[in-house]
């Protein structure tokens, strides 16, 4: 499991610069959204959220990232 307190700028497992964002929930798709997607800027999490899960994602390895509790 990876942890981080910020969102890193270098994947910790792989070391790609592509780290998204994870988005919960049912979005509303755009054109605009659904190129942040493509682009690697958002990743969806799914629409079932618990009390630990991951905040960000690397594009190229898939690691999950989580956010340190502080």
């Amino acid at each position: 499991m990876i942890r981080a307190k910020r969102k890193p700028r270098k994947c910790p497992q792989c070391g790609s610069s592509r780290i998204a964002n994870i988005l919960y929930g049912m979005p509303e798709f755009s054109p605009e959204f659904e190129k942040r997607i493509e682009d690697g800027k958002i990743a969806l999490g799914g629409c079932c959220i618990s009390n630990d899960d991951p905040v960000w994602k690397c594009v190229e390895c898939e690691a999950d990232i989580y956010k340190t509790k502080v």
